[in-house]
C-alpha cells in the first residue's frame, strides 16, 4: 500500500484554492467591466447658447456682441463601446425668439454625432453635425435706418431655413449618478478663418440610465 504524501495533499489543495479564488476574481471584475459595455444611458439636458459671440457690432462706438439668454432643450442617448469610450449622439433645440428685428422670429435645431470619453467624474466630448437655422416673418415690407435715410426692406413670408457643418467640443462634470453639467462650444466655418463663428453653451443634464 502507498503512503499518503501529506505535504503533497496540503500543496494540491492550497493550489486548488488560490486558483478558484483568482478565478473568481477575474470573473468578478469581468462582470463589473462588462456591466459597462454595450450599456446606454439617456439624458434630458436644459440650458443656455450664447450664438456667434463676438461676431457683428452691436453699436455705433463697434461694441461686438457678447452672450444673451437664449434657452436650450436637448436630449443625447450614450451607447458605451468599452467602459470608457462611448457614442454620444444629440438632437436638440433654441427656443423660439426675435432678433434685432421683433418682425422676425428665429429657432434653430442641432444633431450631433459625438464621442464621449468617461472618467470618475469629467467627460470629455467631441464630434461634428449640423446646425439649423429657421426665419420666419409676417411678409410684406420694413422701413428701416439706412445711414442718413431710410430704405425699404423685404420681411419673410414663409419660413426660410438655413444649414451649417458644426464642429463640437465639450467638457462635463458628473455631480452624481443622476445629475451632470456641460460647457461646449459649436465652432461653425471650422476651416474658414474670415467665415470662422464660435458659440459657447453650458447645460444641466438629468441622466435617466439605461431605458432601451
Amino acid at each position: 500500500m502507498n503512503k499518503i504524501n501529506y505535504p503533497t495533499i496540503k500543496i494540491s489543495i492550497f493550489t486548488l484554492l488560490v486558483a478558484f479564488t483568482f478565478s473568481f476574481n477575474a470573473e468578478a471584475a469581468a462582470k463589473k467591466i462588462k456591466s459597462r459595455v454595450n450599456t446606454s444611458d439617456l439624458s434630458i439636458s436644459l440650458g443656455n447658447l450664447c450664438e456667434y459671440i463676438g461676431t457683428y457690432q452691436t453699436d455705433d462706438e463697434g461694441t461686438k456682441n457678447g452672450c444673451s439668454f437664449l434657452p436650450t432643450l436637448s436630449g443625447s442617448l450614450d451607447y458605451y463601446l468599452t467602459h470608457k469610450f462611448a457614442l454620444s449622439p444629440q438632437i436638440g433645440l433654441t427656443m423660439p425668439k426675435s432678433g434685432a428685428d421683433d418682425n422676425i422670429k428665429r429657432m434653430t435645431f442641432f444633431a450631433l454625432a459625438n464621442m464621449k470619453y468617461k472618467t470618475s467624474y469629467v467627460n470629455l466630448l467631441g464630434g461634428v453635425g449640423f446646425y439649423f437655422t429657421r426665419i420666419s416673418g409676417p411678409g410684406g415690407e420694413e422701413e428701416l435706418n439706412n445711414g442718413n435715410s431710410t430704405d425699404s426692406f423685404p420681411l419673410p413670408k414663409e419660413a426660410v431655413y438655413s444649414r451649417n457643418f458644426i464642429v463640437n467640443l465639450g467638457l462635463g462634470l458628473d455631480f452624481n449618478q443622476d445629475w451632470s453639467g456641460e460647457l461646449y462650444t459649436y465652432v461653425f466655418n471650422a476651416l474658414k478663418s474670415e467665415d470662422r463663428a464660435v458659440s459657447v453653451g453650458a447645460t444641466i443634464s438629468y441622466h435617466f440610465g439605461e431605458v432601451l
